[in-house]
């Protein structure tokens, strides 16, 4: 009873200590390779109705980030180069810090609506999984998503990826309680929830074979409740709500779609992917106009299939490798996410061949017996997981963040059914436990976490770089560092898009590798970002002078800093 008492007040703590680490992290950093992209395309949209900007990712969370903008007077540089030419890097790079506003105060507001939209799941997260599974299994879930350092780094940026896990999420689970009950209510708020992850990432349209899977399972179970005209009434919905959505997000768009001549879907199409296929037919049956969130879809197919940059266990690929995320999930994940896997997994061996019937009991009648709601916890994710092995495009965890909130749901559940039993409240209370002592270990850094048995990170760049712990992030705490040693100078190879020059950094370019003489010269600290150490999107030999060398300090853990400075004369 203490804990109904409670419950909320605990939640609150949660989300308040969630936020607070949140807010104070985003501001001892500067902005992530993509968020500069992200910011100005968003602005675009939301000031010009301009779509044409960075197409591979839907507009929602863009334009989410860019409303807090408006109020600060920002000018869009449409006179600039990067605007005539389409180049979305230089121009996030020109809003950011050739803008009367400072950059810092400008990513701030735009990481605001990214931070406010984690902490309201946590709150949601609470209240359904309370009514679902009663306030121990809630509160367990919400201080295991709160505290896991994964879910706090990509928390606080602007990108689609803590997004579409909120709305991935709730997709599901809502779906699942329409198949259970039929109401309508039901429908309407999974099919708008639907919408929402449709228009803020593209891999959300993986949730059409999950939903179909999932009301496939339900009709076997119960195919007297699912008469056919069911089925049409929820595809209608499902469909009715994307096309609402896509066309009040996109509104400038649609307009110019359905008021000018525009050119044909058919004509664009990339029908050498299975999707461009698809889009080429729909175009050419339907005569469908090229509308930006279907070229999107396109574009986004192709990049697939051409593939992308990946590191993985020191080997380098532009195709990536089938067992790139089981490796990612089993370095990045916390020890509490590894317990609570293994936890599921055991608990599914152990009922499934503990399960024994009533004599006579038919296959059928146990089949009736298996809950929805766990198939939808346990096969969604899955299914998502299962399918992201097979991408050609291998560049961080934050691609499967979404698994994690279905992952401590589904644990927290299972230990609450045994609440009665010690060991399961002990259980509790050290997952919970374990959880916070993680993501204290890695504070301020969340980005850089790399779990004990991988090593920590330290160790990280032997299994991974790029967004799983390199991001360009850290140019804040390059300063501070340099400040601490009596500098503002030093040679940099630095990867991301911050300005250096606009935090005070008097930076001097690396030689080329080849020239032994300016190497020889050299003379200061030299700092390196470790994803171009381990030759990512730069050739390997780019920093060979170096890599074999121990760093003096990492800065973040991303930044190398190599003490190449001369010996001074002795005073006479």
């Amino acid at each position: 009873m203490k804990l109904h008492r409670y419950f909320w007040p605990a939640v609150a703590c949660a989300i308040a200590a969630a936020g607070t680490l949140e807010v104070t992290s985003a501001l001892g950093e500067t902005q992530t390779w993509d968020e500069g992209i992200h910011i100005s395309a968003g602005y675009a949209y939301l000031t010009r109705g301009d779509f044409r900007w960075n197409d591979e990712h839907p507009p929602l969370v863009k334009l989410m980030s860019a409303m807090p903008l408006k109020g600060l007077g920002l000018a869009l540089p449409v006179d600039s180069e990067a605007w005539r030419k389409n180049d979305e890097i230089r121009l996030g790079i020109e809003l950011l810090y050739h803008s009367p506003i400072s950059a810092d105060r400008i990513l701030f507001a735009a990481r605001s609506m990214t931070m406010l939209l984690s902490l309201l799941f946590l709150a949601a997260l609470a209240w359904w999984t309370r009514r679902r599974f009663g306030p121990a299994a809630a509160l367990l879930a919400v201080v295991l998503c709160a505290f896991d350092p994964n879910l706090i780094a990509h928390g606080r940026y602007v990108t689609t990826d803590l997004p579409v896990t909120v709305f991935f999420f709730f997709t599901c689970v809502l779906w699942v309680e329409y198949l259970e009950d039929g109401r309508p209510r039901n429908l309407a708020a999974a099919a708008v929830v639907f919408a929402l992850a449709m228009v803020t990432k593209f891999s959300a349209v993986l949730l059409i074979p999950i939903l179909a899977a999932l009301y496939g399972f339900r009709w076997a179970q119960r195919p007297q409740e699912f008469p056919i005209r069911r089925a049409g009434i929820a595809a209608a919905a499902l469909v009715g709500a994307l096309l609402v959505v896509v066309s009040a997000v996109y509104w400038p768009e649609t307009v110019r779609c359905l008021t000018t001549r525009v050119e044909r879907l058919d004509r664009v199409a990339d029908k050498s992917t299975f999707t461009g296929r698809m889009l080429y037919r729909a175009g050419k049956w339907f005569h469908l106009p090229a509308h930006e969130y279907l070229k999107g879809l396109n574009n986004v197919a192709t990049h697939n299939a051409s593939g992308h940059a990946s590191y993985l266990l020191g080997r380098r690929s532009d195709k990536g490798w089938w067992y790139y995320f089981p490796v990612v999930f089993g370095v990045k994940s916390t020890l509490a996410a590894l317990a609570a896997a293994a936890l599921l997994s055991g608990a599914g061996v152990w009922r499934f061949l503990r399960r024994r019937g009533p004599p006579g009991e038919s296959w059928r009648s146990r089949f009736e017996a298996i809950p929805l709601l766990w198939a939808g916890l346990l096969f969604s994710p899955l299914f998502y997981f299962v399918f992201s092995m097979t991408s050609a495009i291998n560049i961080g965890m934050r691609h499967i963040l979404l698994v994690y909130p279905f992952l401590y749901v589904a644990s927290a559940a299972a230990l609450a059914r045994l609440g009665a039993r010690r060991a399961a409240r002990y259980a509790m209370v050290a997952l919970g436990a374990l959880q916070m002592a993680e993501c204290a270990s890695i504070a301020p850094d969340y980005l850089a976490f790399f779990n004990t048995l991988s090593g920590g990170p330290a160790k990280g760049p032997e299994y991974l770089v790029d967004s799983n712990i390199d991001w360009g992030q850290d140019v804040k705490k390059l300063v501070k560092w340099l400040d601490a040693h009596g500098t503002r100078k030093a040679y940099v190879f630095y990867f991301g898009n911050t300005r250096l020059e606009s935090y005070g950094v008097e930076y001097m370019n690396v030689p080329d590798p080849l020239d032994r003489k300016a190497w020889d010269e050299m003379d200061g600290w030299l700092v390196a970002n470790v994803t171009p150490l381990e030759g990512v999107y730069v050739p390997l030999d780019a920093l060979a002078p170096v890599r074999l060398k121990d760093p003096v300090a990492r800065i973040g853990w991303t930044m190398y800093v190599y003490d190449l400075r001369k010996p001074k004369p002795a005073a006479r």
